[in-house]
């Protein structure tokens, strides 16, 4: 198993001032925010020189939390500073963009990072949508289409025209070229039936986030039984689990921290509003299999947590039942404890976690897809 580091540029607002979702735009303090941008490329370095293989970026708004509103130029911005580690763009959000903008950003990045880029393409959380004034009932349609003329712009060596639904273009000729050919390893985000079969249909991997274990089991399950609907087989790190962890040094350590972010109660709220159309509109079947909208609540759902032998032991199961070759961390010790906590808990992983699992992918890994080096 390969480790991924979902970095977040973490605001961290003084005297817990977020109330809900949207957070009002004059809590934030210029040099707060450049502060987080440097303090982000600091521990990116870190976690370069740590031995991780990712590290990865996704669209949020509107919030302290996840401060990347424009994953791309956080990539961009991360991948020229870093010399070895992989880039990965899990994000943007396809419907509320212009997706031969993206294609064009994409490539240009691809060829910036000398070829270091992963893609993740996903449609969004309604919240995220409403940010953009996007109908939320238009999201699939959108993202299906535009993520179909992405790849077409990728790999179409002449100019061509697109007469689509949601997205018209007399001409498309992206330059440059993604370096890597025919384009980046490239992830249909999500758990629900539309994602995996999309993954599926265009040989594409599968990227799932923060769903509960059991669905996401179900979900890789499914995406896998499509893929061989069409007549192929995905490799491991075709499949990426993005999940949370607390690690302690101890399992009470880490009991301790995640009733710490208990304590500090959910850190997305959300409006009524915006609660009310997630209820309404976001209610997602994982592969068929139904489930209760998320609110608000992603954050606090913590996949992995204990001391390093019951993180190896908890990553060891997920590799044998999700399936997955790559599992992206978002590291939560920075909302129970801040900044210092979190560089203490990577570097604990770094030393007593990390290894383990690149020692145990080398002897399971077996044949890997020429695409996905």
């Amino acid at each position: 198993m390969k480790v991924s580091f979902f970095e977040t540029a973490r605001y961290l607002v003084p005297n817990a001032r977020v109330a809900e979702w949207p957070v009002p735009a004059g809590i934030s303090e210029p040099e707060g925010s450049a502060g987080a941008y440097s303090a982000m490329i600091e521990r990116l370095q870190c976690v370069e020189d740590f031995g991780f293989d990712w590290v990865s970026f996704s669209e949020h708004h509107y919030s302290p939390r996840i401060l990347t509103p424009a994953p791309i130029l956080s990539a961009t911005y991360a991948g020229a500073r870093l010399q070895k580690i992989n880039i990965a763009v899990l994000g943007p959000i396809v419907p509320q963009r212009n997706p031969v903008a993206v294609a064009e950003e994409l490539a240009m990045l691809d060829n910036l990072t000398q070829g270091r880029l992963r893609v993740g393409l996903l449609r969004g959380t309604t919240n995220e949508l409403l940010t953009y004034h996007l109908k939320p009932e238009e999201a699939r349609e959108r993202t299906t289409e535009g993520m179909e003329l992405i790849l077409k712009a990728w790999t179409e060596p002449q100019p061509f025209g697109w007469q689509g639904r949601h997205y018209q273009f007399r001409t498309v000729s992206v330059w440059p070229r993604p370096l890597q050919q025919p384009y980046p390893p490239t992830y249909a985000l999500g758990t629900s039936r539309e994602s995996c079969e999309f993954g599926a249909k265009h040989h594409l991997g599968l990227g799932a986030s923060f769903a509960p274990y059991d669905l996401v089991c179900k979900a890789t399950q499914y995406y896998r039984g499509q893929c061989a609907e069409y007549g192929w087989e995905p490799e491991p790190e075709q499949i990426v689990y993005r999940a949370n962890i607390v690690l302690g040094k101890t399992d009470e350590e880490a009991d301790e921290a995640m009733e710490r972010q208990r304590g500090g109660g959910a850190p997305f709220p959300v409006q009524s509003v915006v609660n009310e159309a997630l209820t309404k509109l976001d209610q997602r079947n994982v592969a068929g299999i139904p489930r209760e909208a998320n609110i608000g609540g992603a954050g606090l759902l913590t996949q992995f947590h204990g001391s390093p032998d019951t993180v190896v032991e908890q990553l060891k199961r997920a590799g044998d039942e999700v399936g997955c070759g790559i599992i992206d961390l978002g590291f939560n010790n920075a909302a129970a404890g801040g900044s210092e906590a979190l560089m203490q808990s990577l570097e604990l992983f770094a030393e007593k976690v990390l290894p383990r699992v690149h020692a145990i992918w080398r002897r399971h890994s077996g044949i890997r897809s020429p695409r996905l080096p």
